[in-house]
This record gives structure tokens, C-alpha cells and sequence, in this order.
């Protein structure tokens, strides 16, 4: 960064710790949660966290710190370029994978054996680096299909199940007054991620194992090709949609059906009343059954100078009788990390919970079965048994795809521009090798 940026950076996060010696000389150890939550509701979670940790745990003190998600990775690089320490932070996988990767985290394997060890965790829950965790996923959300379940009795139609099922689906309950299906059409992060997940389910990948981009072939061109044919059925505007228009177009009746992750959750926040006319199943296959696994991590930083409380503060958000306090209020986007957390949830009386009936059991948890990890799995698609493979690869240059949109160009390319799929996988698989070779360059030196 500039040397100007640079100074005023250190000189604001020296500020922000200036109260930390003072703490210590009392005695009291501090530390700073960094994290990406910025929703009111889930911020008097971790406000209520914060009280009864310090009660129960004289001598340490829990400094909330909320950076929103377009900003943490900014906030984490400020801090490492400024020499500041860094505690626990919540970021999201690849940011954990990168640190990780840098040598920058604390191993958690202490945390998880404290919570019941690895068993204990859901799949693809923990970020494993050299045999040893350094992460924990505090939302492994997967995508699934919503859709209006009035639209689909009326149109005598069953919610789909493989492609052939979705495109039949959008095509026959689109109209002036109803589009078919929302999905992201801008040249942004989104389009790249949902459209990703089509790739995979035609048992493509933007990686192999080793890390070499793959997108040069036949199955990215049937998928972007698939996907257009999808944004046939969507909203006129959806050629510059992102994350927050689909489900907006969704619950306001704009669309009959949408892929989003934690869709009931908003909705049920929006307009309760649309909950029970509102189906969920898992994302329809291709080729394959697969997702995408997103979430937020939460690792601790070796820069920390409260290391031991970091890891503690860490330990009581994961235990699950927090974990469920956290999933009461956004049960598709905080599910639980460990098996004891699912079980106690399955007890809650908690509104949503009600609200959701088995959908959560029987539909969304679920699908951590078939969820892909493409950032601590690199290169995980099989493309000749199309199966999800182990690789145990951690691939730090997912950010290259997902911030590039040169995927995403892509798919506009092939949507809106009548370009030839094969043209436009080709060009993006160029683009996108010589872009990660530029960052493969930079993390060498």
C-alpha cells in the first residue's frame, strides 16, 4: 500500500490496541474478535457471549470488532503489513486457507479435542494444513433450491430434481408477472459461485489437483451453456444481479424459485407468513450430486499476544450449547459444527426452528454429505468417476476465480452476447492460468 496508507493504517490500529498494556498491567488479558458479522440480531448473540465469557472467566476480557464481509480481508492485510497482533479472527475460507498456507495461524488442534476431537465435527467443518486444524467453520452453508409451492400445484409440476426437471421448471412458470427463477447475471463473485456450482454438477472443475486450471473443455462449455439457458427465465434485470437480488426477487414474488443458502432465514425475517408456501429441496443434479460449502472461519493468528485466551474464547462459541443459541436465530447460515450441537438443536423450541419443521434435518443439514469445498479440496471434482474426491490440497487461488468475474464474463458472454460457450471457456481458462500465475509469483516471493 502507499506509504501514506501505510502510516495512517498503523497508526489507527495502534490506537485501536493502545488500551491492551493497560488491561495487562491490570492483569487482564484481552482479546479481539475480529469478525464479518454485521447483522444486528447475530451481534447480541456474540454481545451476550462476550458477558457471560468474561463472568465466567475472570482475568480476560472479549473485544467485539465487526468488519463487513467486503472489508475483513483488508482489515486482516492492514493488520499483517502494520505489524499489528492479531487474535481470533472470522473470515471466510479462503482467507483461512491463505493464512494457513503463510505459516500466520495457531493450530486449534487442542480446541477441537476439547470439544470431542475431529470425529466430533461435521463434514468438511475443520481446515486441515499439515495435519493439523487451523480453522473452524462457524457457517458451513450449502445452497438449495426454494421454490413456491402454490406456482407448482397450480402448474401440476414436482419440485425438480436433476437439470432437464429445473429448466422444464422455469420454463413453464415464467410469465410477465413471474419469472421462472432468480438466479445472479452480473459480471461479479455471485454469478461465479452459482454458476460454479453447475460446473461441478457436470463434473467440471476451475482446478485439478495439482492446481492447474481446467476450464478448457467440453464439460465448461455445456455448463455455461446450461446456466445461460437458466437466465433465460429470470428477471430482465438479472444481467447485473449479485448475492442480495435473487432471494429479494424471490420472497417478493418476483420468481418462482431461487438457489440460495439461507433463504428461509431472510424470508422468515422479511414475511414469516411466506414460510409455509415455500419449499426447499437440494440443488438439482447434473451429472453428479454436488454443492457448494461455503461459511465463515474462525481461526486464531500466531501474532496474538493472548494466545491461550484466544483459543478459549474460540472453544465457548463452538460448545454446543452457544453453537445452538447462534443457529436459533439463522438456522440456515449458523448451522451447527458438531454432531452434539445437531442434537441439541433437534430439541429447540426456538420460533424459526418451529417455523422450518423438518426442512432443516431432512433437507439443508443434510447436504454437508455432498458439499464441496473447492478452497481446502483443491481440484476435488473427479472428472472421469464424477464423484467428489479427497485430495486434502489446499488451494489458495480460488480468490483468483472468485475476484477476477472473469468467469462470470463468461457466462455473460454466452448469455447475453450469443457467444459460442466453447470460445468463451477457453478464454476465461486463459485468463484466468495467467492470473494465477501472477499470484503463484507473488506468494513465492
Amino acid at each position: 500500500m502507499p506509504v501514506r496508507r501505510a502510516v495512517l493504517a498503523s497508526a489507527a490500529l495502534l490506537a485501536a490496541t493502545a488500551l491492551t498494556p493497560i488491561a495487562e498491567a491490570q492483569g487482564i488479558k484481552t482479546v479481539r474478535y475480529l469478525n464479518q458479522e454485521t447483522d444486528p440480531t447475530v451481534v447480541a448473540i456474540q454481545r451476550g457471549w462476550v458477558e457471560d465469557f468474561i463472568a465466567e472467566n475472570p482475568g480476560i476480557d472479549v473485544i467485539l470488532e465487526g468488519a463487513p464481509a467486503g472489508v475483513i480481508n483488508q482489515r486482516i492485510a492492514t493488520y499483517v503489513q502494520a505489524g499489528a497482533p492479531l487474535d481470533v479472527v472470522h473470515a471466510d475460507g479462503g482467507s483461512a486457507a491463505r493464512a494457513a498456507a503463510a505459516g500466520l495461524l495457531e493450530p486449534l488442534d487442542d480446541v477441537v479435542e476439547a470439544l470431542g476431537g475431529r470425529d466430533a465435527f461435521l463434514p468438511g467443518r475443520l481446515l486441515v494444513y499439515g495435519d493439523h486444524v487451523y480453522s473452524i467453520n462457524q457457517a458451513g452453508t450449502s445452497p438449495q433450491l426454494h421454490y413456491r409451492k402454490d406456482l407448482f400445484e397450480q402448474a401440476g409440476l414436482e419440485p425438480p430434481t436433476n437439470w432437464e426437471e429445473l429448466l422444464h421448471a422455469a420454463q413453464t412458470l415464467h410469465s410477465d408477472e413471474v419469472a421462472g427463477i432468480a438466479l445472479p447475471g452480473g459480471e461479479n463473485r455471485a454469478t461465479t459461485i452459482y454458476s460454479g456450482v453447475f460446473l461441478w454438477q457436470n463434473c467440471g472443475d476451475f482446478f485439478d489437483p495439482d492446481l492447474n486450471v481446467t476450464l478448457d473443455n467440453e464439460r465448461t462449455a455445456e455448463a455455461l451453456r446450461f446456466y445461460a439457458d437458466l437466465l433465460e427465465y429470470t428477471p430482465p434485470d438479472s444481467v447485473s444481479w449479485a448475492f442480495n437480488e435473487p432471494i429479494e426477487s424471490f420472497w417478493s414474488g418476483r420468481s418462482a424459485m431461487v438457489a440460495y443458502w439461507h433463504g428461509l432465514d431472510l424470508t422468515f425475517r422479511q414475511n414469516p407468513a411466506l414460510v409455509e408456501n415455500i419449499g426447499v429441496v437440494p440443488m438439482p443434479e447434473g451429472r453428479m450430486r454436488v454443492t457448494e460449502q461455503g461459511g465463515r472461519y474462525v481461526s486464531v493468528f500466531n501474532s496474538s499476544q493472548s494466545i491461550d485466551e484466544s483459543k478459549k474464547w474460540v472453544q465457548y462459541i463452538f460448545t454446543p450449547e452457544n453453537a445452538t443459541t447462534l443457529t436459533e436465530t439463522t438456522p440456515m447460515l449458523y448451522p451447527p459444527a458438531t454432531d452434539a450441537g445437531i442434537e441439541m438443536l433437534r430439541a429447540s423450541e426456538a420460533p424459526a426452528i418451529q417455523a422450518y419443521g423438518d426442512i432443516l434435518f431432512n433437507v439443508t443439514y443434510p447436504t454437508a454429505e455432498f458439499a464441496y469445498n473447492q478452497i481446502f479440496n483443491g481440484g476435488g471434482i473427479d472428472p472421469e468417476n464424477c464423484t467428489i474426491r479427497d485430495t486434502g490440497v489446499i488451494n489458495p487461488y480460488v480468490s483468483v476465480v472468485w475476484n477476477s468475474n472473469l468467469y462470470a464474463r463468461a457466462v455473460q458472454q454466452v448469455a447475453f452476447q450469443d457467444r459460442d460457450p466453447a470460445e468463451a471457456a477457453a478464454e476465461a481458462h486463459a485468463a484466468i492460468a495467467q492470473q494465477v500465475e501472477v499470484a503463484k509469483s507473488e506468494m513465492q516471493n
